[in-house]
């Protein structure tokens, strides 16, 4: 990490999960060259909603897709359990398959069609546990 900063002149900054931070605490060398920083999960309040808006306004589709009504906006939250890189993926996977089946736009059946597993549920999954 050390030498990559140097030699590239910026500061590294790692974000992740809590593995990253028990990654950076395995020694005292590492512990004191980060602050560690919390970021919380996003709460399903108007903030969400514009970012569901901001979302949506960026992707190519036809039709306007409402993903900050109600229905759409929890089933998405749900999903996502708050996580910034799960709501954009959500979105993102979405849009394709909405694209691909010619409907261009996003619906709960859209949703449904991804079969996307909360990260809580991935994370105790038999293939991850198989692989340890």
């Amino acid at each position: 990490m050390r030498r990559i900063g140097r030699q590239y002149d910026i500061s590294p900054v790692l974000i992740g999960e809590v593995a990253i931070c028990d990654f950076v605490n395995a020694t005292s060398e590492m512990a004191s060259r980060f602050d560690l920083v919390a970021v919380p999960r996003w709460q399903y309040d108007e903030t969400y909603l514009m970012l569901l808006d901001s979302l949506e306004a960026a992707l190519p589709l036809a039709k306007s897709s409402d993903l900050s009504d109600e229905g759409l906006a929890r089933h998405i939250f749900g999903l996502s359990e708050g996580l910034i890189g799960e709501i954009v993926t959500i979105v993102t996977k979405a849009a394709v398959a909405a694209v691909r089946s010619g409907t261009e736009r996003i619906s709960k059946a859209t949703l449904d069609e991804l079969r996307h597993l909360p990260i809580s549920k991935r994370r105790n999954s038999s293939l991850r546990e198989s692989l340890l």
